[in-house]
């Protein structure tokens, strides 16, 4: 059983992507640093919605997943999170913006992306 936690947002310039998020979802959004998705390739900042739910935005830093999608699709959402019931699969998941992080089974190949973030792992 899975629940959504969070989206992302693939953007080619940061602090750009900032102000345009805020504007779309609320002014009061405030964003840090946080470790980089290195299934996306991606570096990542992230803030929580008065909602609850993390708010990801992505800049690609290698040649990976997201600049594949950026170079197809453009800026714009690109990715959701959500939180498995077991942990399984934990050995084999690797450094995410929310925690450990997988890609779902059923996964397209070239975006939106679905990841999978292993229960416990994300820090307030």
């Amino acid at each position: 059983m899975t629940r959504p936690i969070g989206r992302g947002w693939a953007t080619v310039e940061l602090e750009r992507a900032e102000g345009q998020v805020r504007d779309l979802i609320s002014g009061d959004l405030r964003f840090s640093d946080t470790q980089r998705s290195v299934l996306l390739g991606a570096r990542c900042r992230r803030a929580s919605t008065p909602e609850g739910e993390w708010i990801v935005l992505m800049e690609p830093d290698t040649e990976g997943r997201l600049a594949g999608l950026l170079a197809r699709q453009g800026e714009g959402w690109a990715a959701t999170w959500e939180e498995h019931a077991t942990e399984d699969a934990k050995p084999a998941a690797v450094a995410g913006p929310l925690g450990p992080e997988l890609l779902a089974p059923d996964q397209p190949a070239r975006g939106q992306f679905r990841l999978i973030v292993m229960p416990a792992t994300i820090e307030p």
